[in-house]
This record gives C-alpha cells, structure tokens and sequence, in this order.
C-alpha cells in the first residue's frame, strides 16, 4: 500500500509550547489522551476483525472431539499439545487486551472526572 510524505510533525516538545493556564493545561492533555485512544481503539479493531476470538478457539476444540465428545481417533498427541498452546495463546491474548482496555477505561474517567471537575469550577466562576 502507497503512503504519503508526511506534512510534518505534529507532537512539538514540551518546552516549545508556551505555558498554559491549569484548566487549558487540562484540557489540552485530555485531547492528547483522546487522540491516543482514538488511534489504540482502531489498532485494536483491525487486529480484532482478524481474530473471531470465541469462534476461533471454538473450532479448535471442535476438532478434537468428535460429534458425541470422544476424543478423535485420529489425532496425534504432538496435534493435541500445539491446539492446547493455541488456545492458550489466545486465551492469554484475549486477556491481554482486556487488560489494556480496563487500564485505558480507567485513565478515561479520571479524565472525565477532571474535565467535569474544571466545566464546574469555571460555570461557579461565571455565575459568580
């Protein structure tokens, strides 16, 4: 696939910007933070439409087993030990992504939180 030169850079060093108030400071990590979920959000589902996680480990169980649950006469132990790797590979993979997205969820709300936190204090200030 062709890609495109690059316009320039976007992230700028810190110390580049110039110094912002504490609620645009707040703000201003809060986008970056969106941003960088946006980009994990659509990593995650391009990887996760190539991998049907329970129908995948569903069919591998399914080929160890015959139609009433025997074990299939025809499988070697080596082809029973790598679907049991593979499955626990996937097994691990799943609950490494739930893991991210629980930590990701996590940072979220406190932004949230934040954002709401500094939407209440400047509405008090304008009533005020």
């Amino acid at each position: 696939m062709p890609t495109r030169n690059r316009l320039g850079n976007i992230s700028a060093p810190s110390d580049m910007l110039p110094e912002l108030p504490p609620h645009l400071q707040v703000l201003r990590d809060d986008l970056q933070k969106r941003v960088q979920a946006s980009r994990v959000r659509h990593y995650l589902d391009r990887e996760l439409s190539h991998l049907s996680g329970n129908r995948e480990i569903a069919a591998s169980v399914r080929l160890l087993f015959d139609g009433q649950g025997r074990p299939s006469e025809n499988l070697s132990l080596k082809e029973i030990v790598r679907f049991r790797q593979k499955i626990e590979t996937d097994i691990q993979w799943l609950e490494a992504v739930l893991t991210e997205l629980r930590s990701d969820l996590a940072v979220i709300r406190e932004l949230e939180d934040a954002a709401l936190d500094v939407a209440d204090i400047q509405r008090t200030e304008e009533n005020c």
